[in-house]
């Protein structure tokens, strides 16, 4: 199975970058960012190990989500691509989520 990005999940992490590298360092920008797309593509063989998103469910497209750091990793599976829908930190609020995945 191939996991692709959406163009918001792309645009995600680029935030996530653009956030620690201005906070911490430009190095542990490119590690948080590279571990979230890791932990993305492990998804290629198990795409079903993420939990259900129940902010999403009403969208009726079997959102799930996996979970790194604080950020959760939101993706739904079509067929045999896997799409990273969007890239979501906790301390948003929930509410934008079914805005952010339609």
């Amino acid at each position: 199975m191939e996991v692709r990005f959406s163009e918001w999940a792309k645009m995600c992490l680029k935030e996530i970058y653009d956030h620690y590298s201005g906070e911490v360092s430009p190095e542990k920008a490119t590690e948080i960012v590279n571990k979230i797309i890791d932990r993305a593509e492990t998804l290629e063989n198990y795409p079903d190990r993420g939990r259900v998103e129940d902010d999403l469910i009403s969208l009726g497209k079997g959102h799930r989500y996996l979970q790194e750091y604080h950020y959760k990793i939101i993706y739904k599976v079509d067929r045999e691509i896997v799409i990273v829908t969007d890239i979501f930190s906790n301390y948003q609020k929930p509410t934008r989520k079914p805005k952010r995945n339609k």
